[in-house]
């Protein structure tokens, strides 16, 4: 029996955009960021700023790659 190719990331996504547990982590990673930047408006020093705004970005960059691409 020849085995099934791995579904991709996107197509993994796809399939999983629709149910709520994938929709309650993306809700999840949202309001994480949201809180990175109540952090950012705290931040007294360069380097915190730096580490708030490198978690900021990293989240961003986590929420693009998991939402569906529009063709």
């Amino acid at each position: 029996m020849t085995p099934l190719p791995k579904p991709t990331v996107q197509q993994a996504i796809e399939a999983l955009s629709d149910r709520d547990e994938f929709k309650a982590i993306v809700q999840f990673i949202r309001e994480e960021r949201e809180r990175f930047f109540g952090d950012l408006r705290q931040c007294v020093e360069t380097n915190e700023v730096m580490k708030v705004a490198g978690s900021i970005s990293t989240l961003d960059e986590l929420l693009t790659l998991i939402s569906p691409q529009q063709e």
